[in-house]
C-alpha cells in the first residue's frame, strides 16, 4: 500500500518486497561489522589483523572492498563507508543482505556546542533531515537508536576511562544548506552535532530487524559566523580517528 502525501518524500510503501532486493545473491559475511569513513585507519587495521577480501561493494566511484578479519578469535568484517544518506542506504542494506546482523559506524561529525575538538560522542536519537530513511519507515521527526550498542560503547569507554557525551544528532544531506539560522533551530530542537548518515542506517537497522550503533568525534565547529568558520584540522585528527576506530572495534566485539 502507497501512503500518499502532497511532498514526495514523505510517501512510503508499505511493501516490504521491492523490484531489486539486497539479499538476490548468495554470500555469507560476518555477522559483525565495522562501517568506517576512517580509510587509512581501516588499511592499518587490514594489514595489522592480516584482513582478506570477501565482498565487494561497487557503485560508480569506486570499487569498496569488504575485508574479513579476526580480533581475539572473533571473526568480523570492515569496509570504508560512503558519505551522505543515499549512499549510505544501498552500501548499509548490501551489507545485511549479505548476512551481516550488527553495525556499527564510526565517523566524524560537526558540532553545534563549544565540544572540544576530538571528542567522543554517542549518538541516541538522530534528527531526520536526510532522505533515505523516509524510504524505509513512516515519516517521524526522530529515530531513536537501539539501546545495546550504547550500552557497549559506555562501557568500553568506561573501561578506558574515556570521557564522553551522549546527545540528538542531526542528520542532514545539506552540507552547503546548514545556514546560521538553521543552525540555531537544530540546537533549539535539541541537537548537539550534525553529520550525514545515523538517521538513514537507523532506519535500515529497523527496517530490516538488525543492530546498528553509531560513535562520533567531534570535528568541526558550526556556531560562528561564516566568516568565523573553524574546520579544526578535523581530517587530520589521525589520533582521534584511530582511538575511535579502536573503541569501536571493541564494542562491536560485545554484540
Amino acid at each position: 500500500m502507497i501512503v500518499k502525501s502532497d511532498y514526495p518524500i514523505l510517501e512510503y510503501s508499505t511493501d516490504r518486497e521491492a523490484v531489486i532486493n539486497p539479499g538476490r545473491h548468495s554470500r555469507l559475511f560476518p555477522r559483525l561489522c565495522l562501517v568506517t569513513f576512517f580509510g587509512e585507519v581501516l588499511a592499518g587495521a587490514v594489514e595489522r589483523y592480516g584482513g582478506n577480501v570477501v565482498g565487494t561493494y561497487v557503485s560508480e566511484m569506486k570499487e569498496f572492498p569488504l575485508y574479513r578479519f579476526a580480533v581475539d578469535g572473533t571473526e568480523v568484517c570492515a569496509i570504508q563507508a560512503v558519505v551522505a544518506s543515499g549512499s549510505i542506504a544501498m552500501m548499509t542494506d548490501w551489507l545485511y543482505g549479505g548476512g551481516v546482523e550488527v553495525i556499527v559506524c564510526c565517523g566524524c561529525c560537526g558540532v553545534l556546542d563549544d565540544i572540544p575538538a576530538g571528542d567522543v560522542i554517542i549518538p541516541v536519537r538522530a534528527l531526520r533531515d536526510e532522505g533515505a530513511s523516509y524510504q524505509y519507515l513512516p515519516p517521524a521527526r526522530f529515530i531513536d537508536l537501539p539501546k545495546e550498542p550504547t550500552a557497549c560503547f559506555r562501557q568500553v569507554l568506561d573501561r578506558h576511562q574515556i570521557p564522553y557525551m551522549e546527545c540528538t544528532t542531526w542528520s542532514t544531506d545539506g552540507f552547503y544548506r546548514e545556514t546560521r539560522e538553521m543552525v540555531d533551530y537544530r540546537r533549539q530542537e535539541g541537537c548537539k552535532v550534525v553529520e550525514m548518515e545515523c538517521a538513514t542506517m537507523a532506519a535500515i537497522a529497523e527496517f530490516r530487524g538488525k543492530i546498528f550503533g553509531q560513535l562520533l568525534y567531534s570535528g568541526d565547529i558550526l556556531t560562528g559566523s561564516a566568516d568565523e568558520y573553524d574546520d579544526r584540522d578535523w581530517y587530520y585528527n589521525i589520533s582521534a580517528r584511530e582511538k575511535l576506530f579502536d573503541l569501536a572495534l571493541e564494542a562491536l566485539l560485545m554484540l
